[in-house]
């Protein structure tokens, strides 16, 4: 499963929700469920605006890959 590395990209740059709410102009409610990795999917402009306020280089700082766990 993907997953945004996005809580920890925030802590590292002493961003918060709100904080990157209003930076990007993205709803805090999204934000907040990007930033659980609750969010069903990740509109690509909304990815940019995170990119663009956080100075992310590369999508790959931003998004992992995670091997889902077999179901027991």
């Amino acid at each position: 499963m993907l997953r945004l590395k996005l809580e920890q990209i925030m802590d590292e740059k002493r961003y918060n929700t709100k904080q990157l709410s209003d930076a990007t102009g993205i709803r805090w409610n999204t934000v907040d469920d990007m930033v659980k990795n609750k969010a069903k999917h990740w509109l690509p402009e909304n990815l940019e605006k995170i990119m663009m306020v956080l100075d992310i280089k590369s999508i790959s700082e931003l998004i992992e890959y995670e091997k889902e766990s077999p179901s027991e």
